[in-house]
């Protein structure tokens, strides 16, 4: 979960540089689109290896729903930055450089690996 935490971290500095006034609910709804669809492709890769069909989109609020109310509990219920600046914010520039592109690659990879999937699937029934 200390990922996640930095994540969110991340995302909360991000939109607070921006200007935003809600910045640990866009953090919040990020770090659970990120964690649906890490779901999503390991589900995906499994789908492929042991040839079982994935969850519909129906079934995936039974996901997707819960992910947010945990993520809600977590990081909005007692919201409190400091807690997450005392673990993060002393980080180098280089550092943070290198975990902010390896964030930006996860959320890629992340959302690319189902879309493929579903492409090759259903688009071309190559899979």
């Amino acid at each position: 979960m200390q990922i996640f935490d930095y994540i969110f971290y991340r995302i909360y500095k991000f939109y607070f540089g921006q200007g935003s006034s809600i910045t640990h609910t866009y953090a919040a709804g990020l770090v659970s689109v990120l964690q649906f669809f890490t779901i999503l492709s390991i589900v995906g890769v499994f789908s492929l290896i042991l040839k079982f069909e994935v969850f519909n989109k129906y079934q995936s609020i039974l996901i997707i729903v819960p992910l947010m109310a945990y993520n809600w509990y977590r990081y909005e219920r007692d919201f409190n930055i400091e807690k997450h600046e005392e673990r993060f914010g002393t980080e180098s520039v280089s550092k943070r450089r290198k975990k902010g592109w390896l964030i930006v690659l996860w959320f890629v990879v992340a959302v690319l690996v189902p879309v493929s999937i579903g492409v090759l699937r259903y688009n071309f029934g190559l899979i």
